[in-house]
């Protein structure tokens, strides 16, 4: 059997799991483009970008154990040939070039470092440090990550509160035409809902993690431990798609870094807005680090 305290846990694990600093950018945007329009927006959002990855894994969880079992239901070939366009999507061909940009993007672009030679200077030793740790694979990694996750959530919800319940700022009552559609397709953007499929096997393996549960006991606590997944990143997402709305007031900009770093320049200051840049970057590489151990098992 489980416990409240187990479901709580397993919870916040699968959280960390599908939360990417990467993902920061696009709710604040969403709020600043479509005003009063946000919530609508963020609905739609939250439904591909954090109830579709759970759907993924709750349907690898009652086929089998991974990405392998959920395919088989059509044919071992089309298994094969998914797992691998899956995890390249997800590796090297998308999501991993993605954390490098919009690391690279957060530390310069936006600091008055507007040099190519920087760009390039930053990609060669972030990937570096990369390759390193994923040669090197160890418990180090895991632990820096769960140093990571909890120091940024923090200054996430720093910003949040500032921005929602300190700052005097507005939302504009500008009505945005098809929000839904908007935050529909921008949350199947995050790209987690084919890492949740990817990944659903050692996820499943975490929550059983000794556990002797029945497989109806074993979907239940994955039901009710995904419940407060799904719910935290719907806060932390949805407050961020409010907190761009009201910034609307005070910032100019058509670019998604650019706003998250402005805002949080502006509601924490210069000092916050160095130290939430380097732990996002930080944040990126850690994923990068774990697309790429994961595509190196794999091939």
């Amino acid at each position: 059997m489980y416990k409240t305290k187990d479901i709580l846990l397993t919870g916040f694990a699968l959280f960390a799991m599908l939360f990417g600093a990467g993902n920061l950018i696009f709710p604040p945007m969403l709020g600043y483009e479509t005003n009063s329009s946000w919530i609508p927006t963020m609905l739609a959002f939250t439904i591909t970008g954090v109830g579709f990855p759970f759907l993924g894994i709750l349907s690898v969880s009652i086929v089998g154990n991974g990405i392998k079992d959920f395919a088989n239901r059509v044919s071992p070939t089309f298994s094969k040939i998914f797992a691998i366009i899956s995890i390249l999507a997800i590796g090297p061909m998308l999501a991993i070039p993605r954390t490098g940009a919009t690391a690279c993007e957060i530390t310069f672009l936006y600091n008055g470092m507007e040099s190519p030679i920087y760009k390039y200077i930053y990609l060669i030793c972030y990937f570096g440090i990369v390759i390193l740790f994923s040669l090197r694979a160890n418990k180090v990694i895991e632990r820096v990550g769960k140093i990571l996750t909890p120091i940024l959530l923090i200054l996430l919800f720093l910003i949040i509160i500032k921005g929602i319940f300190f700052a005097n700022l507005s939302v504009k009552p500008d009505i945005y035409p098809h929000a839904f559609k908007r935050g529909f397709l921008e949350g199947y953007q995050t790209m987690d809902t084919i890492a949740s499929i990817a990944y659903a096997g050692i996820i499943l393996n975490a929550i059983k993690n000794g556990r002797s549960l029945s497989h109806k006991q074993e979907f239940s606590f994955l039901i009710k431990s995904g419940l407060v997944a799904i719910l935290s990143l719907a806060l932390i997402y949805g407050g961020f798609a409010l907190v761009g709305a009201k910034m609307h007031s005070v910032l100019v900009t058509k670019d998604k870094i650019e706003l998250l770093v402005k805002t949080t320049s502006y509601l924490l200051g210069g000092y916050w807005k160095f130290n939430i840049s380097n732990l996002c970057c930080r944040s990126l590489s850690y994923n990068c680090n774990r697309f790429s151990c994961y595509c190196g098992r794999i091939f």
